[in-house]
């Protein structure tokens, strides 16, 4: 039990024990809180163990935990490149080589966070902190997780905006006549992920019940590279507005005779957008991105406003017109309609237009 010294200090102490021998010793610690007693309690308890296991260093354990998780765990390319970029940039080079995993203290771990740029990154260092040491506690190799003394990050990103009528006008403007249009077009018209969009084949465009069939993704690792969509609800049937089957035969037509004046016959397992220097390629992300953010420099959009708008514009459109909150999160291939209401639907004055009128109704039926 503490007590508290007239230097203003507590004082208590903690019994270690050599678990190769078993012979206890007892030693006394001191701090001017209880809290950073208990720190120092565990700090002792840990350190005592560390001078008995396997030595281990975190840039060994480290590396070792990132295999498993690639070769193991089988983590998607795309996070394990963000793990590996993170772990290259911000946290090896705070923490020398030979220091070992059970010697890394909360104060240490204070630091990297401090060092890194930006809320997502920063939380995603503590995410992958957490897990190295989570597994190294589950292999023994050290008593505490310093992790339990760090207060977990927050992440608020700034939630996409909306293509208004007039943003819309004016990017369908400047890029008239282009791939692009077709590209914002269908983005518009489906509220499809990018990386969906241009992994598209033809054979995954059913002409003639209107309808696109989404299986596959483009995404980024150490390279681009096509894969599963983000979730198992990514994968379903969008079906598609009149306008939006028009605007994907009209490109089709035109990619055919444009590959043929080169002696190239459009099939069904070729991709539906191209990259604009080689319309024999597939669009990549990295070019979309750059597009994007190109147009949004010459038309001075908002710092709000990217690609991504499309899917939350296309979302926020269909809560307008009363369509229901199950039907939207289907459409985008989200898990609930909770996080599609909550994340993706924007509210506008439309959304509140006839309430007021409405609650008058109900109002005269009790007499108001």
């Amino acid at each position: 039990m503490p007590t508290k010294r007239k230097d203003g200090r507590y004082q208590s102490s903690v019994t270690v024990e050599n678990p190769i021998t078993g012979e206890k010793v007892k030693r006394y610690i001191y701090a001017y809180s209880l809290r950073d007693l208990e720190v120092e309690r565990r700090r002792i308890l840990a350190a005592n163990i560390s001078d008995f296991i396997e030595v281990e260093t975190f840039h060994h354990f480290a590396r070792d935990f990132l295999r498993m998780k690639r070769d193991v765990d089988k983590l998607e390319e795309s996070t394990l490149t963000q793990y590996q970029r993170i772990f290259k940039l911000h946290i090896l080079p705070q923490i020398p080589e030979a220091t070992k995993i059970a010697d890394i203290k909360p104060a240490l771990v204070k630091r990297i966070l401090a060092g890194v740029t930006g809320d997502s990154a920063r939380l995603m260092t503590y995410v992958l902190l957490d897990s190295i040491f989570k597994a190294a506690k589950f292999e023994q190799l050290l008593a505490i997780n310093p992790m339990d003394f760090i207060r977990k990050p927050k992440n608020t990103p700034t939630p996409a905006g909306i293509v208004t009528p007039e943003i819309y006008h004016a990017i369908l403007e400047k890029i008239k006549g282009t791939q692009t249009e077709y590209i914002f077009k269908f983005a518009w018209d489906t509220g499809l992920r990018r990386g969906e969009i241009i992994a598209l084949r033809w054979s995954d465009f059913d002409q003639e019940n209107g309808r696109i069939h989404v299986t596959k993704s483009r995404k980024r690792g150490d390279r681009e590279y096509e894969g599963a969509p983000k979730t198992k609800n990514s994968i379903r049937v969008v079906t598609l507005t009149n306008a939006a089957k028009k605007n994907l035969l009209a490109w089709k037509k035109r990619l055919a005779e444009e590959l043929l004046t080169n002696g190239i016959r459009l099939s069904d397992g070729d991709y539906i957008f191209r990259l604009p220097s080689d319309l024999t390629r597939p669009m990549s992300l990295v070019t979309l991105t750059y597009i994007f953010s190109k147009l949004k420099r010459q038309l001075r959009l908002p710092r709000n406003i990217r690609f991504h708008s499309f899917r939350h514009t296309h979302a926020t459109l269909l809560a307008e017109q009363e369509i229901s909150a199950k039907k939207i999160q289907v459409r985008l291939g989200h898990a609930s309609a909770s996080f599609t209401m909550d994340r993706y639907v924007h509210n506008t004055d439309q959304m509140q237009d006839g309430i007021a009128e409405m609650i008058d109704v109900i109002g005269e039926k009790y007499g108001r």
